[in-house]
């Protein structure tokens, strides 16, 4: 379990930074490090698709697995299980976790998976995972303690918090009335509490890569959240945002520095973000209150939000709808089993061209058996105007692709929504300046930052799962070099 035996393999995941937003803060100057990397150590950024749904959970089970099938999106119903699984504060995967990942060889495994969405095989994760910390007595967090602790033990430390938090304190209120007095509405939760919660776990889970290098595990994948939560709040252009960036350079300077001939490092991202707007912005009727209108009887929850229509005693039945950027994944939640298409309409004639023709919604999705079926502008679309809609944004054979496996999977909801775009920016589905979930635009262009020598070709990799035997590959090269 020693790098000592091989050249190990330290695996920094900055989220929701797209491959276009890092050259321009290369260009910008806010990388000064990164940059060091590319034109002093021979390091190139390589480019790749993230698949859809861009987000975390979908992208980095991936990355450290191979297989991120069955995962919708950030949140979704399991219609088994009858859970809403989420990640993030109170996430409930764990519920979930057995029907995962057997069979597969992930990227960390008898290593270290920090701040990760999943344990991914690892011997430690030092008690920090993506948004689901305990600092409590029980067994799971002592390793937690254990960072804790062991920081704030070193007064470097401490100083380096303080006048960081201070500065970022500063500038978060900066942004926030500046915003304000703009005339825009910054995601108030997440500039108040995300973006100065990840600021104060930047610097725990850093602290943690370091211990993890010098305790020598093979494999160390580490998981800086800091931007992306930054970019939901106040959008992912904003000066703020772009300030975190050069926090993010620091800690990558930190790292690389440590290496000390006993780990290769490589940099990557699981997706981009875009300029959105909240879904509020564009009608003044609530996305849930909308097709509680439509489904007379029925009680629709948003699961991150109100529930309209029908008392939940006296309903005809439950419609969950899971929102995750701008994704929206519905849910007839008393089914067993995912509804396809030709029944929904029999039941619902006009219930997925009523949706397609909202304003703000650009695409809805269903599936009969195996044939997809698309919709939008209040109808349903053959497949020339298909291709047609998804040129506007990307290949469309590849976005055609990506869509049509997210519409296999048995956990996405009897239909999906997406997003419309509107002056460059777009509708979300949740309250965020800057999202992801969905495609168009950087949302689904991340990156890999790695050394030219190493020769990895992202150029075909079109989902994140085909990213993880570029990255094992790699991993064991190292380990039979050292």
């Amino acid at each position: 379990m020693s790098a000592r035996d091989g050249l190990g393999l330290v695996v920094l995941h900055v989220d929701g930074l797209g491959a276009d937003s890092l050259e321009e803060a290369l260009r910008e100057g806010d990388m000064p490090f990164t940059k060091h990397l590319i034109e002093a150590e021979g390091y190139a950024v390589h480019r790749y698709r993230s698949g859809i749904p861009s987000t975390t959970p979908f992208a980095q089970a991936g990355i450290l697995y191979g297989d991120n099938s069955e995962i919708p999106s950030f949140r979704w119903w399991d219609r088994e299980q009858q859970v809403l699984v989420q990640f993030g504060p109170g996430s409930t995967f764990k519920r979930v976790a057995a029907k995962y990942f057997e069979g597969c060889r992930p990227l960390t495994q008898n290593g270290a998976a920090i701040a990760a969405c999943y344990p991914a095989g690892a011997a430690e994760t030092f008690g920090i995972a993506y948004q689901d910390r305990n600092y409590s007595g029980d067994e799971r967090s002592r390793s937690a303690w254990s960072i804790v602790l062991s920081y704030f033990a070193n007064p470097w430390n401490i100083a380096d918090l303080v006048g960081h938090g201070a500065i970022s304190i500063a500038h978060t209120a900066n942004a926030y009335v500046s915003d304000i007095l703009k005339g825009r509405r910054p995601a108030t939760s997440y500039a108040v509490n995300d973006a100065l919660e990840e600021i104060f776990v930047h610097h725990l889970t850093r602290h943690a890569v370091l211990k993890a290098m010098r305790e020598g595990y093979p494999a160390i994948y580490a998981g800086f959240y800091a931007f992306d939560e930054t970019g939901h709040a106040f959008g992912p252009d904003d000066p703020y945002a772009l300030q975190i960036l050069k926090h993010v350079d620091h800690t990558i300077k930190r790292v690389a520095s440590a290496r000390r001939g006993s780990y290769e490092l490589v940099v990557l991202s699981d997706h981009g973000q875009i300029d959105t707007l909240p879904f509020s912005h564009v009608s003044d009727t609530p996305f849930g209150q909308l097709i509680a209108g439509w489904l007379p009887g029925y009680r629709v929850r948003e699961m991150k939000g109100k529930a309209f229509g029908a008392g939940e005693e006296v309903a005809a039945g439950q419609v969950n709808i899971t929102h995750s950027g701008g994704l929206a994944h519905l849910y007839f939640a008393d089914r067993a089993r995912r509804m396809r298409y030709s029944e929904l309409k029999a039941q619902f004639p006009d219930l997925a061209a009523n949706i397609a023709g909202i304003d703000g919604v650009g695409l809805v999705m269903a599936r009969d058996d195996r044939a997809d079926v698309f919709l939008a502008d209040g109808r349903e679309l053959g497949g020339e105007a298909v291709r047609s809609l998804l040129a506007q944004h990307d290949d469309a054979d590849i976005l055609l692709s990506q869509l049509s496996r997210l519409n296999s999977f048995e956990r996405s909801g009897d239909l999906i929504a997406f997003g419309a775009f509107k002056e460059g920016k777009q509708i979300n589905f949740e309250n965020q300046l800057g999202g992801h979930g969905s495609f168009g635009g950087e949302q689904a262009h991340p990156f890999v930052l790695a050394k030219r020598e190493w020769g990895l070709d992202t150029s075909g990799v079109n989902g994140a799962h085909e990213l993880h035997p570029i990255l094992t590959g790699l991993r064991d090269r190292l380990r039979q070099r050292g």
